[in-house]
């Protein structure tokens, strides 16, 4: 029997089928990555003053903002999805296997979604070269540095992983002509060298770069990001030690949503309900039980620790801001986000008559936006309130309000994201054919051969 229990022929379906909903979904999402860029170009040509960012300290107002939080966002989303790809392969979660190539797609767009918000943070693109050419200097001691380089690092491992993946389902697909002709360069290129025979060997090394990547994600998710904040101890709320696996549990929360999300929305386009069936969804529901209730304990633990009375001023500051200041609001939405959804999940998982796949996809929808609005705040609060002289003794506290080329793109990157995930699955296979069944004629034919034997 097959681990995916449906034909390559049904699999296939997103090369040779395209539907009202598929041009539908591309027009929109291609106006709004327009958009985007529209966006994008206003802030070339007149300057970040279209934004809400300004100087910390000297200008009463904070560097990062929308563009910083998003970043950290895409970033755990990315770590998060090839994780997700690599745990199934190597643990033999089969019944997961349906969703793995969605979750090493998700991260390979992830990432230059990630690149584009430090693109749109730091003004001019030239300033990337800048980065590029001090690398030598810079990589021993700047957090930034490590960042850029471990993103680099991590993007071509994804990559790879991906094509030592795909090449056996592109050499098939080739084979029984449901490839777009138009794309041949590009298959010919990613087939180069490639060898029926080499299926083993393939699967040997897909499964020593799974437990590479499994004990890389802690320490790229839960250490090289966090370390860009708790590492400078003049920003109150980013010091501190705990911030690394906050952010490595906050990771995997959002990577699971973004593929229950994803997942739903391919099984609702294509009536895939036995392909990614009910038992994937409950388990991912599970998953995200125990990481939302992970992610909640460490904010109850900044907020006790934030709102004791010995705890340091500008920490109790920004506690107050948070619980009844400034950013409450932000703060409370994201909360919320995550109580709600957390109720959903455990009272579907104690009643299973409560489970639907559009419920999950909802509960896994506010799961990840209120990720993303932690992030924002979290990015935010640590420069509201400048702790050291000069600047504390001029601008005890700042002050930033996102404008709209900032939320155009920043939340852009989303539609650019899934702009991209629309034109891959046109590309290619998005569900592993390896472990699928054969096609009805493929099988008709082996029959008939074993029966002439």
């Amino acid at each position: 029997m097959s681990a995916i229990d449906a034909d390559v022929e049904r699999l296939t379906e997103p090369l040779r089928r395209t539907s009202s909903k598929f041009y539908v979904a591309l027009a929109v999402t291609a106006i709004l990555s327009l958009a985007t860029a529209v966006a994008y170009v206003s802030q070339l040509r007149f300057g970040m003053a279209v934004t809400g960012l300004r100087g910390w300290g000297t200008q009463g107002g904070v560097p990062w903002g929308l563009y910083i939080g998003t970043f950290i966002w895409w970033i755990g989303i990315a770590h998060g999805g090839v994780a997700i790809s690599a745990a199934v392969r190597l643990f033999d979660f089969e019944e997961y296997l349906p969703i793995a190539r969605i979750a090493e797609i998700l991260t390979l767009i992830a990432l230059p979604m990630a690149a584009t918000n430090i693109l749109f943070d730091i003004g001019r693109p030239d300033t990337l070269w800048v980065m590029i050419t001090n690398w030598p200097t810079t990589v021993q001691t700047s957090p930034l540095t490590w960042d850029m380089t471990a993103t680099f690092l991590y993007f071509i491992m994804a990559g790879t992983y991906l094509i030592i993946t795909l090449r056996t389902d592109l050499h098939d697909c080739l084979q029984r002509g449901t490839l777009p002709s138009a794309l041949n360069p590009l298959y010919k290129l990613l087939l180069i060298g490639y060898r029926p025979s080499e299926r083993e060997k393939s699967a040997q090394m897909a499964w020593w770069m799974a437990i590479g990547i499994l004990l890389l994600v802690p320490l790229m998710s839960g250490g090289v990001v966090p370390w860009l904040f708790a590492t400078m101890g003049m920003h109150p709320g980013w010091f501190g030690a705990s911030h690394g696996p906050a952010m490595f549990a906050e990771s995997m929360t959002s990577a699971i949503a973004a593929v229950v999300i994803t997942a739903a929305a391919f099984r609702w386009a294509y009536g895939w309900d036995d392909v990614i069936g009910d038992e994937i969804f409950r388990g991912l529901n599970k998953a995200l039980i125990a990481l939302v209730l992970v992610t909640l304990w460490f904010l109850l633990q900044s907020l006790v620790t934030g709102s004791y009375p010995a705890a340091p001023a500008e920490t109790g500051a920004l506690t107050q801001s948070l619980v009844a200041g400034r950013m409450a609001v932000p703060f409370w939405l994201a909360v919320g986000g995550l109580l709600v959804a957390l109720a959903y999940l455990v009272a579907q998982a104690l009643r299973p008559s409560l489970y639907s796949v559009a419920a999950s996809a909802v509960a896994a929808f506010l799961v990840t936006s209120a990720i993303l609005l932690k992030k924002i705040v979290f990015v935010v609060e640590g420069l509201l309130y400048p702790t050291r002289d000069p600047l504390a003794g001029m601008f005890p506290e700042n002050s930033y309000w996102p404008t709209i080329p900032e939320f155009t793109m920043a939340f852009g990157t989303i539609a650019v994201a899934v702009l991209i995930f629309l034109v891959a699955t046109k590309i290619i296979p998005i569900v592993e054919l390896e472990h699928a069944s054969p096609a009805p004629d493929e099988a008709a034919e082996s029959d008939a051969e074993v029966t002439e034997a």
